[in-house]
């Protein structure tokens, strides 16, 4: 499972361990941390983009947010407006990336609800789960996603139930930060939902 890499020769390195580690018996999970909110973060750009689809071609399971999906294809970001066909062809276009399943964070058809729509090429399924849409912007809810995602399906649950566990965890994170005394700019409260992440996964 990786996450952020700051460099290209950070891509180059992982992507080596994915040639000579990569087995039937495992799974490769790719989050392209790179973007957000329609930017690339900060020292990153198109070309560093280009080679993060391609280690993505190398996956089992990739976990971008809409505006790494649009980084990854090298087209537009749509900030908000679209409807559940242009999110199901983005999947599909992403998949042809190489990947078997692509699981699209921060979708929203509505102002009251936010979560993920997946797809699997092997079986051209779609699947989707959302949970309560909380204004604001939060620090580390991506990485704290994508981590439960990743060892709910080491565990052993289907990516249905994997997914869910995902949202509904990363939003019990949220909760329990908002109204904090100080604030937490660099990350949501996650420590204190790990009781609530072992319910989950009993």
């Amino acid at each position: 499972y990786t996450g952020y890499l700051g460099s290209f020769e950070q891509l180059k390195i992982v992507e080596g361990i994915f040639d000579d580690f990569k087995t039937e018996n495992n799974f490769v999970l790719v989050d392209p941390v790179m973007a957000d909110n329609g930017k690339l973060y900060t020292g990153f750009d198109l070309n560093f983009a280009k080679n993060m689809a391609t280690l993505c071609g190398k996956a089992d399971v990739i976990v971008p947010n809409l505006t790494e999906a649009a980084q990854l294809l090298d087209e537009d970001y749509i900030d908000g407006g679209y409807n559940e066909e242009y999110i199901k062809n983005l999947l599909i276009r992403l998949s042809n990336l190489g990947s078997k399943i692509v699981v699209l964070t921060g979708v929203s058809f509505d102002d009251n609800s936010q979560g993920v729509m997946s797809y699997n090429r092997e079986t051209g399924e779609f699947s989707s789960y959302f949970n309560e849409n909380i204004p604001g912007y939060f620090h580390s809810t991506g990485d704290i996603f994508s981590s439960t995602l990743c060892g709910a399906l080491v565990k052993g649950f289907d990516m249905g139930k994997a997914v869910k566990i995902a949202v509904d965890f990363t939003v019990d994170c949220i909760k329990h930060t908002i109204g904090s005394e100080k604030e937490h700019w660099y990350a949501v409260k996650f420590e204190e939902c790990i009781p609530d992440l072992i319910e989950m996964i009993k």
